[in-house]
């Protein structure tokens, strides 16, 4: 069994070779956690009372053809919610990550006297749902806007994006 875990406890990303995805670590922040645990990889950097999470988790049965504004609107107010956090969804977007169709939730969260804040993005990858998540105090979150913003600009998949490109709600009934 301690050979199981071990094996399944691989480091997930590693810039020396190639991996399912690569990132670019802002300026100033620093690795906390790199794992890869039974087909989930999860890398958390962090830089002062900050952080930015990035989950890839296997698409379980008929997960994969549930919305992706549904799935970042579930996984958002349902962090924490059985150790008694609160959650708030502030605004939800669709967005672009590496060429492929993501949805960005913005919102608070407050368990017993702590606030903070958090945006997440929501995408897909053949197989598998990605999770990135900015976490930081609700009066912190916008200084660590830019940082976000090269985090998502730097992160590729290597799996190619949908080749029928993104299909955003709107245009659904164009097609």
């Amino acid at each position: 069994m301690l050979l199981l875990l071990l094996v399944g406890c691989a480091a997930a990303w590693n810039p020396e070779r190639p991996g399912p995805f690569d990132l670019a670590v802002p300026s100033g922040w620093s690795l906390a956690r790199n794992y890869q645990f039974f087909g989930s990889h999860t890398v958390v950097i962090t830089r002062g009372d900050a952080g930015i999470s990035l989950t890839r988790r296997p698409e379980n049965g008929r997960a994969g053809r549930l919305p992706l504004d549904l799935v970042a609107g579930v996984r958002a107010l349902s962090w924490g919610r059985r150790v008694g956090v609160e959650n708030a969804v502030i605004a939800e977007h669709d967005i672009l990550l590496d060429g492929r169709r993501a949805c960005a939730v913005t919102g608070l969260r407050r368990w017993r006297t702590a606030r903070s804040g958090y945006t997440m993005v929501v995408t897909r990858t053949p197989g598998h749902t990605v999770e990135i998540v900015l976490h930081a105090p609700e009066a912190a979150l916008d200084a660590y806007a830019a940082d976000w913003g090269v985090f998502l600009d730097g992160l590729r998949f290597r799996s190619p994006p949908d080749p029928d490109g993104p299909l955003f709600e709107d245009d659904t009934w164009r097609r």
